[in-house]
């Protein structure tokens, strides 16, 4: 916003950060003189009414959220054509700044601890968060991580304010699989965005990179899990199981995986030079368990009666990665984004544009010659290899097409269709296999479509993208896949 801006009750100090969807100020809140981070909506999308009421229904919802490790919500509301939140001003720096510093192994993993823990009480309290990642992680000038940006469209009553209008949560780099599909998430897509980020806390950059948007996601819904380098692997199974393709292959919690931290830094050797790292502090107290009752008994209670929570369920609807990639990449111009401010938005100002770094190349998705196989031979024992590679393919085809596709195409070299592959290599013709794969690219067909329908233009494409892993060069899907493109170009 270029004019001052006047809210009642509070006095403007500067100006701290500004991004697609608001501008951030330090502010100070008159009635109880303490300093805010006030954010105000940008104006073109408080032009747009749906938006705007949902904008203050939820947001009054999630400012009952109370935890050491999220930012706490004081007020939200609007004055005149300006819908603005007041929040808990976090004076110490992004994720990203300390990423671009340099972080260590231990001070890593006491940043994820502490996400982990306010990402428990936030799913326990009915909140998914959507986008985690460096830029929304503050510290307090104790060190505590605090997650940030919890202030919009996070409630699981089944109808966010991302859903009605078209905006997304989500940034590629840090993207679940089932957020690129456009399927519905729930905590644990969190929790996969926690183990992006420790990825990148521990090798210094993305665990997928791509020279777009769209490729990045695609990526992680078709690429393996990346490996970590020889000094910190004794930390890849905590990589490992955040990063599951499947949500029901990673934590069920933050607090099982803050636990499985604490027991891994316990008992693996390479942890003991640990304790002497210079500096590192304890982790933060963790509530007790009646006040943790109570905490999550109030905002339970705080919900509407329409936001009654089946476990985990929020529905991620069609419009969700649009704004992911499609205005990430619009915004961005293809570049890599500049670090962001400790508000969680870009800064206004900094040392010059971000340099444009080289694209990078996308690995490859694996060719049906290229899947590896087992030790099949010909004759009888060849045969009942086959037999039981179709078995276990049809077995994931029958329950994934039931189950949003599980096993279909994840996670690499035991799903259905490497399975099918595997046995085409063997046994070119075998009808059971081809019909296997025509199943699924019908499967895919159809779920590119319905998200093509919802305007889920870069959900359709991943849909489509991973139909033609079982039946390459498929006139249906490729027709999805330019449509698709076409569309997000527009």
């Amino acid at each position: 916003m270029s004019e001052p801006v006047i809210i009642p009750g509070y006095r403007v100090i500067r100006p701290i950060g500004v991004g697609g969807m608001a501008s951030v100020y330090l502010a100070v809140q008159e009635s109880l003189d303490r300093e805010v981070a006030l954010k105000v909506m940008a104006p073109a999308l408080a032009a747009n009414q749906e938006f705007t009421d949902r904008f203050l229904k939820e947001g009054r919802i999630t400012a009952r959220l109370s935890h050491p490790n999220l930012v706490t919500v004081f007020d939200i509301g609007q004055y005149g054509a300006i819908y603005y939140l007041a929040a808990e001003f976090i004076p110490g720096g992004t994720l990203r700044d300390k990423l671009n510093q340099g972080l260590s192994v231990a001070e890593a993993l006491d940043v994820v601890r502490d996400v982990a823990h306010g990402l428990h009480y936030a799913h326990e309290c009915g909140f998914v968060h959507r986008d985690v990642k460096p830029g929304n992680v503050l510290f307090r000038l104790n060190g505590t991580a605090v997650l940030a940006d919890f202030g919009i469209a996070k409630s699981i009553d089944g109808s966010t304010m991302a859903t009605q209008v078209g905006s997304s949560i989500g940034t590629p780099h840090y993207m679940s699989p089932e957020q690129a599909k456009a399927e519905k998430v729930d905590g644990r897509s969190d929790l996969y965005s926690l183990g992006a980020m420790l990825f990148e806390l521990l090798t210094g950059r993305p665990p997928y990179d791509a020279g777009d948007p769209f490729t990045i996601a695609l990526m992680h819904v078709t690429h393996p899990t990346p490996q970590l380098p020889d000094d910190v692997r004794w930390l890849q199974p905590l990589v490992d199981r955040l990063m599951a393709k499947d949500a029901a292959g990673r934590y069920p919690t933050g607090e099982a995986f803050a636990a499985a931290v604490d027991q891994l830094v316990a008992t693996a050797p390479e942890a003991k030079a640990l304790s002497e790292t210079p500096g590192r502090r304890r982790a933060a107290p963790r509530l007790s368990g009646t006040d943790q009752q109570r905490r999550v008994a109030a905002n339970a209670a705080a919900r509407p009666a329409d936001a009654s929570r089946p476990a985990w369920v929020l529905p991620a609807a069609g419009a969700v990665v649009v704004l992911a990639v499609a205005v990430a990449w619009i915004s961005f111009g293809g570049r890599s984004a500049q670090p962001l401010s400790s508000t969680g938005t870009e800064p206004v100002a900094g040392p010059g544009p971000a340099t444009v770094a080289a694209p990078a190349q996308a690995e490859p998705v694996p060719t049906p010659s290229e899947v590896p196989l087992t030790d099949l031979t010909d004759g009888e024992a060849g045969q009942q290899d086959v037999a039981a590679l179709l078995a276990t393919a049809q077995e994931y085809v029958r329950t994934g097409i039931v189950e949003r596709g599980r096993r279909l195409a994840a996670p690499p070299g035991d799903n259905a269709i490497d399975l099918y592959l595997r046995v085409l290599q063997v046994e070119p013709g075998n009808a059971a296999a081809q019909a296997g794969l025509r199943q699924i690219a019908d499967y895919y067909e159809s779920k590119s479509k319905a998200a093509f329908d919802r305007n889920s233009y870069a959900g359709s494409m991943v849909l489509a993208e991973e139909g033609l892993r079982a039946r390459p060069g498929d006139p249906r899907l490729m027709k999805l896949v330019e449509d698709s493109r076409r569309a997000l170009e527009q």
